[in-house]
């Protein structure tokens, strides 16, 4: 569907208000856990065919971080019925996160993160990506742009895409955009091209945001292949 200047200005308005400014925590889904997920999401279950990984990412994790607390060695065996403990299982607050966008996540563009999340005031609130001026930007996830310009000052050229109700992604200091606002784009389509964020070197501001709020983007991405 084909989204008006209107629609998303208001999008890049609401992205304005929170991007590299105030930092609220993410925000804690209410939604009911999915199968597999006990009730106070302190513990999860292990289903057929599931992985460690897997698991990880969809309660917001890492399957490093998931394996030390359940005492787990490489190379990270799991079998169905296995009970895993959750992060943040004693406090009672709910681990799970909305489903994923169909297809899952996946790295924006190749290179070296040289600046992680960081929830604090003030603090980053997505990956900084280092790579080589002018290489491909691709969608993390299918969806539709909802904005594409440089109309925050700090983050350059800009495009930012809807995955679903919950989740968009945005994509900063770009060279060059290669989609157009309304466009459809499909997980690893290129959509722009890596820009600078003026010190010369190549470097991309990549975030995910839970109904409108900055998560750590880190533990949805799948382990990084290298390089």
């Amino acid at each position: 569907m084909w989204i008006g200047p209107a629609a998303a200005a208001a999008v890049a308005l609401g992205l304005a208000l929170t991007l590299g400014g105030c930092a609220g925590r993410p925000a804690r889904p209410t939604a009911p856990p999915p199968a597999g997920v006990a009730s106070d999401a302190a513990v999860h279950q292990v289903q057929r065919g599931e992985t460690l990984a897997a698991i990880a990412r969809r309660h917001g994790t890492d399957y490093e971080t998931l394996a030390r607390l359940n005492g787990i060695r490489a190379p990270y065996t799991i079998y169905p019925g296995q009970s895993l403990r959750l992060p943040g299982s004693g406090g009672g607050q709910t681990a799970g996160l909305p489903d994923a966008p169909p297809g899952g996540w996946a790295w924006p563009t190749s290179g070296r993160t040289v600046r992680g999340y960081d929830n604090a005031h003030g603090g980053n609130k997505g990956l900084d990506i280092a790579g080589q001026l002018g290489q491909p930007i691709r969608a993390a996830a299918a969806g539709t742009v909802v904005y594409a310009g440089n109309g925050l000052r700090q983050y350059g050229n800009l495009l930012i895409v809807k995955h679903t109700p919950d989740y968009l992604s945005a994509y900063g200091h770009l060279q060059r955009i290669d989609v157009a606002e309304g466009a459809a784009v499909t997980q690893g389509q290129p959509i722009a091209s890596m820009g600078s964020p003026g010190d010369g070197g190549g470097l991309l501001h990549f975030e995910i945001r839970l109904r409108g709020t900055p998560i750590d983007p880190a533990p949805l991405l799948p382990p990084p292949t290298g390089g």
